[in-house]
C-alpha cells in the first residue's frame, strides 16, 4: 500500500516544501487535530518522510501529514 505525504500545512507556513535535517512531525492520517495520531522523527526529511510512511502503513493509515 502506498501512503501519501501531505505537506501543504507545512509549505502554507514555511513558504517551501519540507527538506534538511531536523525533528519532523508528522500525523498519521489526515485528521490533525488528534494530537494521539502524532509522531515525531528525527534526521533528514527523507529519512524521516521513509519512517513515518512505514508507521502509517503498519497502522492502516493511507496518508501522513507533514506537521508545521
Amino acid at each position: 500500500m502506498k501512503v501519501e505525504v501531505n505537506t501543504r500545512q507545512y509549505e502554507f507556513s514555511h513558504g517551501r516544501k519540507p527538506r534538511g535535517a531536523d525533528r519532523w512531525f508528522f500525523w498519521m492520517g489526515s485528521d490533525t487535530r488528534d494530537i494521539l495520531k502524532a509522531r515525531w522523527f528525527d534526521g533528514k526529511y527523507s529519512e524521516a518522510k521513509k519512517k513515518a510512511q512505514a508507521m502509517a502503513r503498519e497502522l492502516g493509515y493511507e496518508t501522513v501529514t507533514v506537521g508545521s
